[in-house]
């Protein structure tokens, strides 16, 4: 799958339509998603817009801990909702951001995120991550 949104980002947004090629079953598909038609809100790009490695960071662990801004959430959700269809965990665009949203939603995204770093990383550092 390749993606760009219309606005110019080179990931799916929520602040466009996106376009989008995919390979699967030796057949190449092209198609326009538009977000609003799945259930997502029209974004801003300022919603997202980062100024620095310590905003990059809180924006990371705000979506995942579900405390980002709807923005933010839904852009992530719907960039997932790309690689659950990729992988055939899901079907359809819709059924593939409901998935992600409930799993950022139900804590099970930043839960993962917590026990990847317990085991690879330095928990301190998650931790000072959350107060940012």
């Amino acid at each position: 799958m390749v993606v760009r949104s219309d606005d110019g980002m080179d990931e799916l947004s929520t602040t466009s339509k996106n376009q989008i090629c995919m390979l699967k079953n030796n057949m190449i598909t092209k198609m326009t998603l538009d977000p609003q038609k799945i259930g997502l809100q029209k974004g801003n790009i300022s919603d997202i817009q980062i100024s620095s490695k310590e905003d990059a960071i809180k924006s990371f662990v705000t979506v995942l801990n579900d405390s980002a801004n709807k923005t933010k959430i839904e852009i992530t959700a719907l960039n997932a909702a790309g690689g659950l269809i990729v992988s055939d965990m899901a079907d359809s665009f819709t059924d593939a951001v409901e998935l992600a949203l409930d799993t950022i939603h139900s804590g099970k995204a930043f839960d993962k995120l917590e026990n990847f770093v317990k085991n690879c990383g330095d928990i301190e550092k998650l931790e000072g991550a959350k107060k940012l």
